[in-house]
């Protein structure tokens, strides 16, 4: 981060770090003082005059010393190779500047979202089972494939899994700590943050050492949502944290799905909840993007469309998919049907699921991943 940039967010920085001012209260600062640098120059009563301001906040400002912990900030930012974001920042994400109490400022590291990009959060429980590791990972690959950027908090379980199915495709990823990126909760998840850094980012509204602690994790489930279309929830307990995601993913007036799951398991108290509340049944992929805007299925036929076109076919490869439908088929119709040998059938479909073109599923079925109902 150049000097320069830091120079003209440094007030917005100095603000989100003073004790006692919440992001709801820095919005109301701002605006009733017309810019964060004016916040730092007014005084104690004029501060107190203004809502929600009482005598120990106003002093907790006044005595906040700015370029002393500005220069330590500074160096953490640099140290890190650390980007910052003020909401009065053209790139800030739309959908985040949307919601009730956006955070005033954003850290990041990587590549984060753009006006093209179609993020959808995926969140669950630490304790995934069995069953909710598979569909979290068979889910996420699906999506992310189709050009949706998954959104998660980087904890261990579903999360985990569902930022790994997207890197595993090489497609990017945003992990949203719920503490500042000088460090890295839950601590042995330094090789798959280093990966998210690589592929997508890693973001954060907390100051660069604020320390992992549990009453920052809902605000940080309220950025998940915020920074997303909508909130699928894969396997979670009654009481689990992705529940508390996908209630700000209501009130922000965003779109939550449920994955159906085992009746007898806790796991799948939460999911179940949600779906008696009128969460959308999320039984597949496109059971999820086929309800976002039209705006968002446009975004996303897009980019298949510029992908398909990017992806070299020899003359087999072109046979087979003109043999495909996105109607399963087995491999015994396909081989009967092209006229190749079995082992030349064989390949070619390995080749092709690896360019993303088909996909297998169980029982040796092959179907064609469509760029046009998405």
């Amino acid at each position: 981060m150049n000097r320069d940039d830091w120079e003209s967010k440094k007030y917005w920085i100095g603000l989100n770090m003073v004790l006692g001012v919440g992001k709801t209260l820095c919005h109301r600062l701002v605006k009733a003082f017309g810019s964060p640098e004016r916040v730092f120059h007014a005084s104690r009563r004029d501060l107190m005059g203004v809502e929600r301001v009482g005598d120990k906040v106003a002093r907790q400002i006044l005595d906040f010393d700015l370029e002393q912990n500005l220069k330590r900030e500074y160096q953490l930012v640099e140290r890190r190779n650390v980007r910052i974001l003020t909401i009065d920042d053209p790139q800030y994400p739309f959908l985040l500047k949307s919601i009730y109490d956006p955070p005033p400022v954003i850290y990041y590291k990587g590549t984060f979202l753009n006006e093209r990009t179609v993020p959808l959060a995926v969140v669950g429980t630490r304790k995934a089972s069995s069953y909710g590791k598979m569909v979290a990972e068979k889910l996420c690959t699906a999506l992310s494939e189709m050009g949706v950027c998954i959104v998660s908090g980087m904890a261990r379980g579903i999360d985990t899994i569902a930022h790994k199915s997207a890197l595993k495709l090489e497609n990017p990823t945003i992990a949203v700590f719920g503490c500042g990126l000088e460090y890295t909760y839950p601590p042995e998840s330094g090789s798959l943050r280093r990966q998210i850094e690589e592929q997508g980012a890693v973001i954060s509204e907390f100051p660069m050492s604020t320390k992992p602690d549990r009453n920052n994790f809902p605000a940080r489930n309220r950025v998940i949502s915020g920074l997303s279309h909508g909130t699928l929830v894969v396997e979670a307990g009654e009481k689990s944290g992705a529940l508390i995601t996908a209630q700000f993913a209501l009130e922000q007036g965003r779109e939550v799905f449920a994955v159906p799951g085992n009746i007898f398991s806790s796991e799948s108290q939460g999911t179940h909840a949600l779906l008696k509340m009128g969460a959308k049944l999320a039984d597949s992929s496109y059971a999820v993007v086929e309800e976002l805007s039209d705006t968002v299925l446009e975004l996303l036929k897009e980019r298949k469309k510029k992908v398909r076109e990017s992806i070299p076919l020899n003359p087999k490869e072109e046979h087979l998919v003109s043999l495909m439908s996105v109607q399963e088929q087995h491999i015994d119709n396909v081989i009967e049907n092209s006229y190749l040998s079995p082992a030349e059938v064989s390949a070619t479909l390995v080749t092709l699921e690896l360019k993303g073109v088909i996909r297998q599923t169980d029982g040796k079925m092959f179907t064609m991943i469509p760029s046009d109902v998405y």
